[in-house]
């Protein structure tokens, strides 16, 4: 009864309203009921008996937070551009639907990682059936890097979409070149973006095992040297300078010499527990990886040297000792010299 009531009184309630010329604010259903779709079926694709379906997608890196080598991944904020043709919904132009209640290729990012969306999830109707649909996105996803020249390395990152549904008999990825790219200003501090560069090719699922289109962004990032220069590799040059210092020493001095040997290890084992974690456990040496090890090596044959020039003096062969000395004032340096040269010309290509 109550129930009935109310129903009466909102009824009376609108015929007043309506009486004084007050407008009344159509609801949500009759809306709905306005950018409908009778028999309209999400699952099925337009023209699902005629070519396959283009699909228009851009893709804009608007800030590149991060690249980082240890967990391979890229921390990224990306705008999406979507675009194609749906005839079934030629009549509803200029309505906007939630993109659940359309056909949508429902794209999915080859890269691992959550994606979270930042922009309502709807699609514009335009004319003669044309749909388009935006999205802002950011997350942190995995990228594969390549870390042999590290630091001297440069990397090309990509991020690959594909329909994960819809083969490539049945829908086609088309770039939008106005709108694909990478901002100007980024956050990024220890990276120089180069550029980015669209990819459209057919890749095979393995697990599905079967050929999909798929669309790549490719963004050229070359590291900033200056900062691993005068952080690791001057430091370390020090290190081994410093080490060299023995061959001044009168050989009589064993205790002075094997000290400053000893600190010169004990420095050079302290560095390499400083950059343990600057990259992932890798199966392989980087360039600076070699670097290090070249220059502990020298840092221990200083040491060694310093050990045999003492006997030696011990042994009544002062004068032996210090033609060794001399010798290696000029042999230490330009054999680590001539190693240093090495690994950067291999690291930047050259030999």
């Amino acid at each position: 009864m109550r129930n009935l009531l109310s129903r009466m009184v909102l009824v009376l309630l609108l015929a007043g309203l309506s009486v004084v010329g007050l407008p009344v604010i159509p609801t949500a259903h009759a809306a709905t009921d306005e950018c409908a779709a009778p028999g309209y079926r999400t699952d099925v694709r337009p023209d699902p008996k005629g070519p396959p379906t283009e699909v228009n997608l851009g893709v804009r890196v608007v800030d590149l937070l991060e690249i980082n080598d240890v967990n391979q991944t890229i921390t990224l904020d990306m705008a999406l551009q979507f675009n194609w043709n749906d005839p079934r919904l030629a009549h509803l132009e200029g309505c906007e639907l939630p993109v659940s209640q359309v056909w949508h290729p429902q794209l999915v990012l080859e890269n691992s990682g959550r994606m979270f969306e930042r922009w309502p999830e709807n699609v514009s109707i335009l004319e003669n059936g044309g749909v388009q649909y935006f999205q802002r996105v950011s997350g942190t996803f995995s990228s594969h890097h390549k870390l042999q020249n590290f630091p001297f390395d440069k990397q090309i990152i990509a991020l690959e979409f594909y329909p994960l549904k819809w083969t490539a008999q049945k829908v086609v990825l088309k770039d939008i070149p106005l709108f694909s790219g990478i901002s100007d200003n980024l956050n990024i501090s220890d990276w120089q973006v180069t550029g980015a560069e669209v990819v459209l090719s057919e890749v095979e699922i393995e697990a599905l095992g079967k050929v999909h289109s798929a669309y790549a962004l490719e963004i050229s990032a070359q590291r900033y040297l200056s900062y691993y220069i005068w952080k690791i590799i001057l430091p370390i040059a020090l290190i081994v300078a410093m080490s060299w210092c023995v061959f001044w020493l009168d050989a009589s001095h064993f205790g002075t010499q094997v000290g400053l040997s000893a600190t010169s290890v004990l420095t050079m084992v302290a560095f390499i527990f400083a950059t343990t974690n600057m990259l992932p456990r890798l199966g392989y040496f980087t360039m600076l990886d070699l670097y290090i090890a070249g220059a502990t090596v020298m840092v221990f044959l200083a040491l060694t040297q310093s050990l045999t020039t003492g006997y030696l003096v011990y042994r009544q062969k002062a004068y032996l000792a210090q033609r060794i000395d001399q010798v290696s004032r000029f042999v230490f340096p330009l054999i680590f010299g001539l190693f240093g040269l090495r690994i950067y010309l291999k690291a930047i290509e050259v030999i």
